[in-house]
């Protein structure tokens, strides 16, 4: 497993969550080696974490450009040195059969892969989609600029490295349909994110009249959203029910997020110790995000914590879920403002959507469900050729690796 940022739990961070996961629930089962990527801000426990599930740990360290100018040369670049010395050595020593990679910019690792190593890319989501996202609500011509050359470089990104993976991993079909300019479907799968079931365990304690939406909230999506719902929504919810309050819990809040607070009833947090407890508190959890790519793992934690919802179809993207029976849907601002006021008002109907949304999360997306299909990932990747490597195309595409034992 080669990981653009170091696994460790528990943490909000997709890029760790995800590879944390996939080691703590198949460690038992298969060996890992892992070479990873730090930035040297972890804390100690948080660079001991993957030692309890791996064979071997090789930490990089790195200085990652930021800005417009270190995106471009992210994508652009091949594996940076220190990493293709590290993940070479540790090709040549283990003799792995899977090549994991973990993150994006991990993609171009896969050039170092020997012939009849699968390839496995979990990307997230798709780059050039999310910045084409973004790009309607950028606040200035610098910033459409911005999103425009991000989404063009990431495309170019895709389409150049890309094509040496055996298999991509997504996690919605939206992001499928936009690698398929890339690269062949047949090599694209879709993985939702899962939960720890007992870490978002389900709980509700709501405090009547509290609506609740969290996030990082210096991640533009969540700026608009929580700008949308305070400025355009709760007004209108207020006027309704004087009594009622907004609350925006979450790491990072900009300043365009702390402004917020200066309307009556809304609350900024900023960094919180636990985010489960605010969550547990909503009457109505309410994600009025008009844009992002990529299943929203703050509406998974809200379905297993037990906060009714009301959400956009944005925040649902790769997320199958039923209006009316897991959470309520709606779009315009005056929708969402009615089916929050009718959920604040409605405890039969809060009650029945949390019973059921909570069942949803424990039937398709435990962590041990979801880590069973990344293991049918590699499995496939060790039944295909090596797509993209030269030497792999001129030898038998009848791979002679043995199938991964334990497949899930």
């Amino acid at each position: 497993m080669v990981s653009q940022a170091l696994p460790f739990l528990p943490c909000h961070d997709g890029f760790r969550v995800i590879p944390a996961h996939l080691l703590r629930e198949l460690s038992g089962r298969h060996e890992f080696f892992l070479v990873a990527l730090s930035d040297g801000m972890e804390r100690q426990e948080e660079l001991e974490w993957p030692s309890q599930y791996c064979a071997e740990v090789q930490i990089v360290r790195t200085k990652a450009p930021h800005g417009l100018c270190g995106s471009i040369m992210r994508r652009v670049r091949e594996t940076p040195p220190d990493l293709a010395a590290a993940v070479s050595r540790c090709l040549t020593t283990v003799r792995p059969d899977v090549l994991h990679l973990e993150g994006p910019s991990m993609a171009s690792v896969a050039l170092l892969a020997p012939t009849g190593v699968a390839r496995v890319l979990s990307a997230h989501d798709s780059i050039s989609l999310r910045y084409a996202e973004f790009l309607p609500f950028a606040r200035s011509r610098r910033d459409a600029l911005s999103c425009r050359i991000r989404s063009f470089q990431g495309r170019w990104h895709e389409g150049r490295w890309y094509k040496n993976l055996d298999r991509v991993v997504v996690t919605s079909a939206a992001d499928s349909t936009s690698l398929q300019r890339s690269i062949p479907c047949e090599r694209i799968s879709v993985i939702p994110n899962g939960i720890d079931l007992d870490h978002w365990s389900y709980r509700p304690s709501p405090v009547p009249g509290r609506v609740v939406f969290s996030g990082n909230m210096s991640w533009p999506p969540n700026e608009d959203a929580a700008e949308y719902f305070a400025r355009q929504v709760f007004p209108v919810v207020r006027g309704e029910l004087p009594g009622a309050e907004y609350w925006i819990v979450g790491a990072s809040p900009s300043a365009r997020v702390r402004d917020l607070g200066s309307i009556a009833g809304v609350k900024v947090t900023g960094t919180v110790p636990d985010i489960r407890e605010y969550v547990r508190s909503a009457s109505v959890y309410a994600s009025s995000l008009r844009f992002g790519a990529g299943v929203k793992n703050k509406i998974l934690e809200a379905m297993a914590l037990g906060a009714p919802i009301v959400a956009t179809s944005a925040s649902l993207t790769g997320t199958p879920v039923t209006h009316g029976r897991h959470l309520m849907i709606a779009n315009s601002a005056s929708d969402i403002a009615i089916e929050t006021v009718h959920l604040l008002r409605n405890a039969g109907a809060r009650d029945r959507l949390s019973a059921e949304a909570r069942r949803l999360i424990e039937t398709e997306y435990s962590w041990r469900r979801i880590a069973g299909m990344f293991v049918r990932e590699w499995e496939a990747g060790l039944h295909q050729p090596n797509h993209g490597n030269k030497l792999a195309q001129e030898s038998s595409v009848n791979h002679t690796k043995p199938a991964i034992k334990d497949l899930d």
